[in-house]
C-alpha cells in the first residue's frame, strides 16, 4: 500500500468509527425519543406554567389540610367538637347547651359544619336518604337520582362524588405502587399531595431552565444526523482520495486542497459544538434526565394518574358548596320545596325528617356555602375572646393546643374559599390550548388533562432516552474530539504535503 492510500485510510477509519457509534448506540431512535419528550413536556416547562403549577399545588395543599381533619373519623376533628364545647362552657361559666345555642344563633354555618363532620357520615347517609326519598315520593331510587340530577345538578354533583372522596381519602384507589422519591409509600390524599408538592413540582421548578435550554436551538434529535453526516462525509472523501492515490502521488495542489477540506470539515464540527452551545445544553440535559427520572417510572406514572383522579373527585364534590357561585347553596331551598310539594309535607316537616334520620347530610346542606363559614370564623374568634376574657391570639393558641385538628381545618378553610375562584399564583397560567386558568377546577383540569397525560404519553420515550449508554452529555465532547482529531490530522498531513511527503507528487522544477 502506497503512502497516500495509507494516510487516507486513517481518514476513512475515523468516518467509519463515527458512523459505527451512531448506528451501534442506536442514537437515531434514542434521540428521536428524547425529542418527543421535549416536544411533549415543553409546554409544561414555560416559566408561567411552572409558576402557575406551584400556585395550583399550593391550593391543593390547602384543601388537603382543610379536609383531612373532617373527612373521616381518623382526621380527628369530629372527636374534638364535644370537648371544644365543654372547654368553652367551662371557661365562660356556661352550660354546653348555652354554648351550642349561641353558636347556632350567631354562627349558623359554622355550627352546621361542626354537626356535619366527619363527612364520611354524610356518605353513609346518602344511600339511605335516596331510599327514604324513593318511598316518600313513590318513585324508584333510580328515578330519585334522575330527578335530583335534572332539577338540582350542582347538589347532585356534590352528593354523588362525596362517597368516593371519603372512601378514597385514606386509601386512594390505584396508588398501590406509588412511592415518594425517598421510597415511602403513598396511600392517602395528603400523601398524594406531598408527592406532588415536595417531589414532582420541585423537579419541574429546578429543571425548568435546563428543559428550555435543551429544547432550544434544534432540540436533540439533529445530533444523530449531524454525527452521521459528518461520518459519511469523511468516509466518502476518504474513499475518493484513496482511489485517487492508488494511481500514484497526488499533485501537490490537489493534495493541499484535499487536506484543507478535511481541516474545514473538522473545523465545521467544532464550530457547531460551540455555536449551538452543545456542551452546557447537554450537561443540563443530563441533569434533567437524571432528576426527572423518578417521575417517569411506570409505578409513579400510574400513581400520578390515580392521585390526580382522587383530587378531581374531591374537586367535583366540593365545587358546588365552597362558594355561592358553585350553585349548590341556591339549590338547597329549592330541593326542600320540591320534596315538600311532592310529598305534601310542610318544609318544616321535611327538615325535621332529615334531622331525625340524616343529621349529617342536613347539617352539610345548612353549612353551604363554606365561604360563609370562612366569613364567620373571625367573628367567632372575636366572640370567644370576649366570652372567655382573653385576646384573639390567645383564643387561637388555646384552640391550636387543645383541638389541633379543628384548628387545622378552620385556619385553612379561608384560604380555600378565598382562592377557589381566583387561585393565587396562577396569573400567567394557561392550558396547553392557551385558555386561561384562574379557578381551582381549572387548575384541576390543567393538571388532569394536560400535565398528567404528558407523563403517560412520554414514559416510554423517556426510558428510551435515559436508559441506554452513554449519557447525553457525552455527545458534545464526542463531537468536539472528532472535530479536533480531524483538524489535527488534516493539519499534520497538510504540513507534510507542503514538505513533499504523504504521497503528494513533488512540485515541478522551475524551468
Amino acid at each position: 500500500m502506497n503512502q497516500g492510500v495509507l494516510t487516507w485510510s486513517v481518514v476513512l477509519l475515523v468516518g467509519v468509527l463515527v458512523v459505527g457509534l451512531v448506528l451501534g448506540l442506536g442514537l437515531f431512535p434514542r434521540l428521536a425519543a428524547g425529542q418527543r419528550v421535549l416536544d411533549g413536556a415543553g409546554p409544561a416547562f414555560t416559566e408561567e406554567r411552572v409558576a402557575g403549577t406551584r400556585g395550583g399545588i399550593e391550593i391543593i395543599s390547602t384543601i388537603a389540610d382543610t379536609l383531612d381533619p373532617i373527612m373521616t373519623p381518623e382526621g380527628g376533628a369530629a372527636a374534638e367538637v364535644g370537648p371544644l364545647v365543654e372547654f368553652v362552657a367551662t371557661e365562660a361559666n356556661l352550660t354546653p347547651d348555652q354554648v351550642l345555642a349561641a353558636l347556632q344563633t350567631s354562627f349558623p354555618h359554622t355550627y352546621a359544619l361542626l354537626n356535619a363532620i366527619p363527612l364520611s357520615e354524610v356518605s353513609t347517609e346518602i344511600p339511605r336518604l335516596v331510599t327514604f326519598l324513593s318511598g316518600a315520593l313513590g318513585i324508584s331510587e333510580a328515578e330519585v337520582l334522575t330527578a335530583i340530577e335534572t332539577n338540582f345538578p350542582n347538589l347532585y354533583q356534590a352528593i354523588t362524588n362525596l362517597p368516593d372522596a371519603t372512601a378514597g381519602w385514606n386509601d386512594v384507589p390505584g396508588v398501590e405502587g406509588l412511592t415518594r422519591f425517598d421510597g415511602n409509600s403513598v396511600t392517602t390524599v395528603p400523601q398524594v399531595r406531598d408527592y406532588f408538592r415536595e417531589d414532582v413540582i420541585p423537579v419541574i421548578e429546578e429543571q425548568q431552565a435546563n428543559t428550555v435550554a435543551l429544547a432550544g436551538t434544534g432540540g436533540v434529535s439533529f445530533l444523530a444526523m449531524l454525527l452521521l453526516v459528518a461520518g459519511l462525509v469523511v468516509i466518502v472523501f476518504g474513499i475518493l482520495m484513496m482511489v485517487l492515490s492508488t494511481a500514484g502521488p497526488l499533485p501537490r495542489p490537489l493534495a493541499t486542497a484535499a487536506w484543507s477540506t478535511v481541516i474545514a470539515v473538522g473545523a465545521l464540527v467544532v464550530v457547531l459544538v460551540f455555536a449551538l452551545q452543545l456542551s452546557p445544553r447537554l450537561t443540563g440535559g443530563n441533569e434533567l434526565i437524571s432528576s426527572i427520572g423518578p417521575v417517569f417510572t411506570e409505578e409513579r406514572v400510574a400513581g400520578a394518574r390515580a392521585g390526580i383522579e382522587i383530587v378531581s373527585t374531591v374537586t367535583d364534590m366540593a365545587a358546588p358548596i365552597v362558594t355561592p357561585e358553585g350553585g349548590g347553596t341556591a339549590e338547597v331551598p329549592q330541593l326542600l320545596a320540591f320534596v315538600s310539594a311532592q310529598t305534601g309535607l310542610t318544609q318544616d316537616q321535611v327538615v325535621a325528617a332529615l334531622q331525625a334520620n340524616f343529621p349529617h347530610t342536613l347539617a352539610l346542606l345548612q353549612a353551604t356555602p363554606l365561604s360563609d363559614v370562612s366569613a364567620e370564623i373571625p367573628l367567632l374568634v372575636d366572640f370567644l375572646a370576649g366570652t372567655l376574657g382573653i385576646s384573639q391570639e390567645e383564643v387561637l393558641a388555646a384552640v391550636e393546643t387543645n383541638f389541633p385538628n379543628l384548628y387545622q381545618a378552620i385556619t385553612n378553610l379561608p384560604g380555600v374559599t378565598e382562592g377557589w375562584n381566583n387561585v393565587p399564583g396562577t396569573e400567567g397560567l394557561t392550558r396547553f390550548d392557551g385558555n386561561s386558568v384562574t379557578t381551582y377546577p381549572q387548575v384541576r383540569d390543567y393538571l388532569r388533562e394536560d400535565v398528567i397525560p404528558v407523563l403517560e404519553e412520554q414514559q416510554a420515550n423517556y426510558q428510551a432516552l435515559a436508559t441506554p449508554f452513554p449519557p447525553v452529555n457525552v455527545f458534545a465532547p464526542l463531537l468536539l474530539v472528532v472535530g479536533i482529531i480531524v483538524i489535527v490530522y488534516g493539519a499534520l498531513m497538510l504540513l507534510l504535503v507542503q514538505r513533499g511527503g504523504t504521497g503528494a507528487a513533488p512540485a515541478p522544477a522551475p524551468a
